[in-house]
């Protein structure tokens, strides 16, 4: 899936600080906010982003050229002249996919918008992440039919809406490209111009995201932002692969072998539907001892993503061991703390995405899943490989 970030605007409401400075480039926690942006989407399998940018540029193109993210390709699109965000995506338009998403540079939704993958269709042009907030007036309403669609869109107001359930627009879409198609080069607004049009042809639907929605556009939500202990207190399921999640057949890479296991699929999206962060925790030792390379196990993990995208759901990440002392590869023939029942990549994943293990959860059906999970001091559970999955999660 392609990813196409927003970055181009002045930042304004935010004074000086912005005058020559990205917004989205703003230092949240020890690193640009943009890559917290970036993060949270590389978590759903995009792997593919292009940053349309226009005000100082230059900081973004001075960044990116020391940051490579692996797995991931990034490239950047400059405007000439500022376009605004409608015309921004017109000038990147030979760079679209037929349907991408697409997200604002100043706000994140930590929560499941590849939920938005279920109202895919023909029937709409621009699918919307909706929040809710108790006070709307810097945002505008929106507001939605029993069926998703987008029936208006209220514009920003100076009157307060406080104790009130109000839905808003929260920064990420998907959109068809073709909806672009009849728009000249010009300074465009995304919301005014587009995203209203679309919305009086019927062509528009919005589905609420659960999960932290957070604007850092004004000082005070700037604040919280640079406050805020970024995954702490974040819970995590940590599943082994072959005979959890899907059928071992001994050594399974070959795409068309994986089957998943009865419930998993139903699992791991519940999981990301609650706001849970999923990881597959495998060894495959089959790369050590010949059977298969790692370029078929990230085509098989990669296959796994692709039917789990098409249900709205996705794994986080994907940590494995290639490494066995027996192994008849010679880089690959060595006694790793990363094989389990060893605790490496227990660790790594704690570390990583910087997780207390009082909030961790490991799921296999081995012993030596078992007993690393008892070694690392998380929570444990064995599976039998027959029972279904969301029964098991619905019993712990």
């Amino acid at each position: 899936m392609q990813g196409v970030i927003l970055i181009g605007g002045e930042g304004k409401r935010l004074g000086d600080i912005t005058k020559n400075y990205p917004k989205p480039m703003l230092e949240i926690s020890g690193r640009p906010f943009l890559m917290h942006i970036i993060h949270n989407i590389r978590r759903f399998g995009i792997n593919r982003i292009l940053l349309l940018a226009s005000h100082a540029n230059h900081v973004v193109l001075d960044y990116f050229k020391d940051v490579k993210i692996s797995g991931c390709q990034i490239d950047i699109i400059i405007e000439k002249t500022p376009l605004g965000t409608g015309g921004a995506l017109v000038n990147a338009y030979e760079y679209l996919d037929d349907r991408f998403y697409c997200f604002n540079g100043d706000s994140i939704i930590e929560g499941n918008w590849l939920d938005l993958e279920n109202i895919v269709s023909d029937d709409n042009n621009i699918l919307i992440g909706l929040t809710e907030v108790k006070d709307s007036s810097r945002y505008g309403t929106i507001l939605t039919d029993k069926n998703n669609k987008i029936t208006s869109f209220q514009e920003k107001t100076t009157s307060s809406k406080k104790n009130n359930k109000n839905f808003i627009n929260g920064g990420i879409y998907n959109i068809k490209k073709s909806v672009l198609d009849t728009y000249n080069l010009q300074n465009l607004s995304f919301e005014k111009d587009i995203l209203k049009k679309q919305i009086d042809l019927g062509k528009v639907s919005g589905k609420i995201i659960n999960g932290y929605f957070i604007d850092i556009g004004i000082q005070e939500t700037l604040l919280e932002a640079r406050k805020r202990n970024w995954n702490n207190g974040k819970k995590a399921f940590l599943f082994d692969r072959d005979g959890t999640l899907n059928e071992d057949n001994g050594y399974t890479y070959k795409t068309e072998d994986l089957v998943w296991k009865p419930g998993s699929l139903d699992l791991i999206k519940k999981l990301n539907d609650l706001n849970y962060l999923v990881f597959v925790v495998t060894n495959q030792a089959g790369i050590a001892k010949g059977k298969f390379s790692e370029v078929d196990m990230h085509k098989f993990h990669n296959n796994m993503q692709k039917e789990l995208n098409e249900i709205g759901a996705h794994i986080d990440q994907f940590y494995y061991c290639p490494f066995h002392k027996d192994g008849i590869i010679a880089e690959y023939a060595i006694d790793s703390n990363d094989r389990k029942p060893n605790i490496g990549m227990l660790d790594k994943i704690s570390r990583d995405w910087n997780l207390d293990k009082k909030n961790l959860t490991m799921v296999g059906d081995r012993d030596s899943d078992i007993q690393c999970a008892k070694k690392f001091g998380i929570k444990n559970f064995l599976y039998n490989g027959v029972d279904n999955l969301v029964d098991c999660f619905n019993s712990l």
